[in-house]
């Protein structure tokens, strides 16, 4: 079934989709959006032991941020595979410096927990606005211009809202920041139907 409502309904909906379900006898699953749960942040912690067995330690992940998931998920991760000095790099898709750094460290700090770390993260997030231009879905034509010719000469697909915005900044970052002789990883976690719509 497909119910078409507005943003700010979204709750509501759920919540009252989850109820007519049970009702009906069925055991429906709560998919919260970004994934930020617990099975979405545990998804990224276990990607990360699994990217440890494949490449030698970086010095740099970047990746897109949006709900705060995949960056929790991924700094722990990092602790739990001995990584701790990696210098992991979410580069914000839609919400300010305070709010978003805040909601990754308190997402952070119930996997820890779910893992039995003693780790805090309060102060640990690094959490980058610089690339917002104005929100989510926004851009400008610079970034646009770049990430269509990354796309024709890598082939790879960058959208202008989650990863293409990342990389557009990451890539900004190593040239102002000096980072060209450091080992880094960039984490693609999609947005290809941006692309599409």
């Amino acid at each position: 079934e497909c119910e078409l409502i507005k943003p700010e309904d979204t709750a509501v909906a759920m919540d009252r989709a989850m109820e007519r379900l049970t009702a009906e006898g069925y055991k429906p699953y709560y998919c919260h959006g970004g994934g930020h749960d617990l099975p979405g942040g545990v998804a990224f912690v276990e990607a990360v032991e699994d990217l440890a067995k494949q490449i030698e330690e970086p010095d740099y992940i970047f990746h897109a941020s949006g709900t705060g998931s995949t960056q929790a998920g991924v700094v722990v991760g990092l602790d739990r595979v001995g990584w701790s000095d990696v210098n992991c790099v979410g580069i914000s898709v839609a919400r300010q410096y305070e709010r978003g750094r805040q909601v990754i460290a308190d997402f952070a700090n119930i996997l820890a927990d779910h893992y039995g770390m003693p780790e805090h993260y309060d102060d640990r997030i690094l959490f980058n606005t610089d690339y917002l231009y104005g929100g989510y879905e926004q851009f400008t034509p610079e970034m646009k211009t770049y990430l269509n010719k990354a796309m024709r000469e890598t082939g790879l697909m960058f959208d202008t809202t989650y990863s293409g915005k990342a990389f557009y900044g990451m890539m900004d970052m190593i040239e102002k920041e000096r980072l060209q002789d450091k080992k880094i990883v960039f984490w693609h976690t999609g947005g290809i139907m941006n692309i599409m719509k």
